[in-house]
């Protein structure tokens, strides 16, 4: 039974990689999840653009250079990027 007001992400399996346990925060562009790699059995964090931006080409196309960005970076603090991609019609990373 769902709760009301609950994610309607969490439990959901993104990719058949990455299972979504609990919602971190939400900003601007999207909401970024605590999530585990089914394949490694670890835990990440993964960002999901909010679905009204999905459906605008210019968002999208920033989301992927956001994510390409921030996977150059590597400094202690910072979160490294591991993934990009496509979940229906919802980028993540």
């Amino acid at each position: 039974m769902a709760v009301p007001g609950a994610d309607p992400l969490i439990g959901q399996t993104v990719d058949g990689r990455y299972r979504i346990n609990s919602r971190l925060a939400s900003g601007g562009m999207g909401t970024v999840y605590r999530a585990t790699a089914l394949r490694l059995d670890r835990q990440v964090a993964l960002k999901v653009l909010h679905p009204y931006l999905a459906q605008d080409p210019k968002f999208v196309e920033r989301f992927g250079r956001e994510a390409r960005a921030a996977a150059r970076l590597t400094a202690p603090g910072i979160v490294a990027v591991y993934d990009q991609g496509v979940w229906g019609v919802r980028p993540t990373w």
